[in-house]
Parts: structure tokens; C-alpha cells; sequence
């Protein structure tokens, strides 16, 4: 797994619970990135190394949170996609789109 993608990966506790949470980019506007946590997994105790890895391979499939860019070839967070298949850079690169 990238070391890039620990970025959008989070644990904490919140009421007695360990949530397990993942970031996607939202924009505020075309230069303004920001963080949106979602829960993906919660528990009643720690959880273990395991449990957190298997967490986090499971969000990594889910394209709600990460798509490979098809032109690329990179896994991105989904809120650094074009669309549903080009990523932002290759949409900029490739396409002509300005941001």
C-alpha cells in the first residue's frame, strides 16, 4: 500500500467507540481542498493491527473512496477524480481541463 493513501486514514475514539474513519477530498472551490471524515468501521474495543489493515484494504475497494485513474493507472481518492475513470491530473494533462 502507498504511503500516500495513510493520509486518508484515520482511528478514534468517540463515545467509547473506535471508529475507523476515511477521508475524502471535497472543494471549497477549484484551489481549496479540504478533508471530509466518513466511518467506515466502529468497534467496542482497540482495534488490532489486523482488523485495522483488513479495514483499511476493504475501504481502498470501495469506490466511494478510491478509483484508479484508467488513463494513469494511480489509485486516487475519489474526491481527486475528473470523473468516475480520469483522474484530476491526467483530466488536466491529457484533456485540457483547467481547475
Amino acid at each position: 500500500m502507498s504511503d500516500e493513501l495513510d493520509d486518508f486514514f484515520q482511528c478514534v475514539e468517540v463515545a467509547g467507540r473506535w471508529k475507523f474513519q476515511v477521508g475524502i477530498v471535497t472543494w471549497d472551490g477549484p484551489c481549496e481542498p479540504r478533508i471530509e471524515w466518513r466511518t467506515w468501521r466502529s468497534w467496542l474495543t482497540p482495534p488490532t493491527e489486523k482488523r485495522l489493515l483488513k479495514a483499511r484494504a476493504a475501504a481502498i475497494a470501495e469506490s466511494r473512496f478510491f478509483r484508479t485513474c484508467t488513463r494513469c493507472g494511480e489509485l486516487n481518492n475519489a474526491g481527486q477524480m475528473h470523473d468516475q475513470q480520469i483522474c484530476q491530473s491526467c483530466a488536466q494533462r491529457y484533456l485540457g481541463v483547467r481547475y
